[in-house]
């Protein structure tokens, strides 16, 4: 299985992966998941669909945000699934 990542919440972009990220975008591989059982899950996102304890099918109903992003909002609950990025959070223009 490849790259695979989802649209943030908050701005729209992908949740990047670690590998070959420029410094100025960096802080898109902070992200929060949270699940609509509350569950929430803060940290580095590693590209291949792993952060912290969520995984597997949870992965694809939860919401995401950039960590930056998510503080910007106040925090919020979630309220729907994040879409697909088309980018894969790796094939994204430099």
């Amino acid at each position: 299985m490849g790259f695979f990542s989802w649209n943030c919440k908050g701005c729209g972009q992908s949740i990047k992966a670690p590998y070959n990220l420029p410094g100025d975008i960096a802080w898109q591989n902070d992200a929060v998941c949270q699940l609509e059982n509350g569950t929430r899950v803060v940290g580095k996102y590693d590209g291949y669909g792993r952060l912290g304890s969520i995984e597997g099918d949870d992965l694809f109903m939860a919401e995401w945000w950039h960590q930056k992003c998510f503080k910007a909002a106040g925090r919020p609950n979630f309220t729907s699934r994040s879409t697909d990025a088309q980018d894969q959070g790796y094939f994204y223009d430099n």
